[in-house]
């Protein structure tokens, strides 16, 4: 199953479900990190929606019928999408005034490893990669929203370009288009 594209459509088992949803937490992670905004990561631990993802993904999933991987990230990537939009338009409401809350600490433990699966625990490593993952954060937060999704729906679900120009009602040569210049600016702000 693992890598596989345009398989015959089945239901999985629950064994199935779970090793496939195993393998891309690391991308629903990472995701969740860079697409939440500072908003909404100073009110809730990535690892709080992270998880709140991952339940309706399993609650959703006795409807979801596997074709391939490519398949399977788009749908996290909607589900993800739609938990980070509700939470933001949460803590959005009117009835919360934001300049009197305190942001939540940021925890060590809360830094992706995509693709890790054993991380190097030793402190230095957890600063360099604290602050890489900072600088990466506030040069995707810079970005309009627009752009942060076909970067984050081509670089980190990896969906074709014409299926992100479908969906968003762009050309695909539009698409190619930002993701080069969007990637040439994190290039640049990433030094």
């Amino acid at each position: 199953m693992e890598g596989a594209e345009n398989q015959e459509p089945r239901v999985l088992d629950r064994r199935e479900l779970d090793e496939l949803v195993e393998r891309h937490l690391s991308v629903l992670r990472y995701y969740v990190r860079l697409r939440a905004g500072p908003l909404l990561r100073s009110k809730e631990p990535v690892s709080d929606i992270v998880q709140s993802a991952l339940r309706e993904i399993l609650s959703e999933s006795s409807g979801f019928v596997y074709t391939g991987d490519a398949a399977f990230r788009r749908w996290i990537h909607r589900i993800a999408t739609n938990k980070i939009i509700s939470k933001n338009r949460y803590h959005l409401a009117a009835m919360r005034n934001a300049a009197r809350e305190e942001a939540l600490a940021s925890r060590v433990w809360d830094v992706p490893q995509p693709g890790d699966s054993s991380p190097d625990h030793s402190p230095s490593r957890h600063a360099v990669h604290a602050e890489d993952l900072e600088r990466l954060q506030a040069a995707f937060d810079e970005l309009d929203e627009e752009d942060r999704q076909i970067l984050s729906m081509r670089r980190i679900f990896d969906i074709p370009t014409a299926q992100i120009a479908e969906e968003l009602g762009l050309a695909e040569s539009t698409v190619r288009w930002r993701l080069s210049t969007i990637m040439a600016r994190l290039a640049s702000r990433m030094g």
